[in-house]
């Protein structure tokens, strides 16, 4: 029988743009390792700078508290760590909001080798998009959501004869968790698009079903509000309603956008 002679594969030409993107499973998680420890290093030092203000941060933050029962209001401390852990959960996640765009463009740059050049642009904008709209929710739970929802229950609802005041981890846990809803549920336009661009949901299909559309942000805006009342509902299911009809426009746009390069 003939030899079958056994040729070497050709090497990748030096500096090429296939060599590249050639890169082994262990290069794929170096990169990410670096990538991550470059993450934790941004949150770090903003962790160092928001530690060093950490008293004038506490003054601020329960500033709501103090418009609600007096300048003269103050915490109980029922834990012996609680207040240093208090500082180091708000100096975190405080970083981690401040430094949110500069993290998910760190990480972004691990996924953009594997995307084309348009995907690449639509992420960069998405991301920046889905910050501004998580700020956005968190500035409207500060400024008109979470003061009231305070005076509801410690003034409104509050029987006579109940000390109001509040230990100060519960007051710090009510005021992230509230927050955090909102923030996240500013990712509305964002959960939408996805769903438009895998073509599970359409611009047509959200203008046409607008009506039940509302009345399911009806819904989650009741279970999400802090307080009973209609304010605290209304200030977070107008907001979303404004997000959904911005997301059908959006995703016409895309769509629209779509048609012109097939042809």
């Amino acid at each position: 029988m003939a030899k079958v002679k056994k040729t070497k594969p050709l090497p990748l030409p030096e500096n090429s743009e296939i060599r590249e993107k050639v890169m082994t499973l262990g290069e794929h998680l170096e990169e990410l390792r670096q990538r991550l420890i470059y993450s934790m290093l941004v949150i770090f030092t903003f962790m160092v700078v928001t530690l060093y203000f950490g008293a004038e941060i506490h003054s601020i933050l329960i500033s709501p508290y103090r418009a609600v029962l007096g300048p003269n209001a103050h915490f109980f401390q029922i834990q012996l760590m609680a207040p240093f852990i208090i500082y180091l959960k708000t100096s975190f996640l405080l970083s981690v909001l401040v430094a949110l765009p500069i993290l998910l463009f760190i990480l972004w740059g691990f996924i953009v080798p594997a995307v084309d050049p348009r995907t690449e642009k639509w992420g960069k904008f998405i991301i920046l998009f889905s910050t501004l709209l998580f700020w956005s929710g968190l500035l409207l739970c500060w400024f008109t959501v979470f003061e009231n929802f305070l005076r509801v229950f410690l003034v409104v609802l509050r029987p006579e004869g109940i000390d109001p005041y509040l230990p100060i981890d519960e007051y710090y846990d009510l005021f992230f968790n509230l927050h955090l809803v909102f923030g996240a549920s500013f990712q509305l336009p964002i959960v939408l698009i996805l769903l438009g661009r895998i073509g599970i949901l359409s611009s047509s299909f959200l203008l046409s079903k607008w009506r039940e559309g509302i009345l399911i942000i009806a819904v989650v805006s009741a279970v999400l509000s802090p307080g009973p009342d209609v304010f605290s509902m209304m200030m977070l299911l107008v907001p979303l309603a404004f997000l959904f009809f911005v997301s059908a426009i959006l995703m016409k746009i895309l769509e629209r956008s779509d048609k012109k390069h097939e042809y």
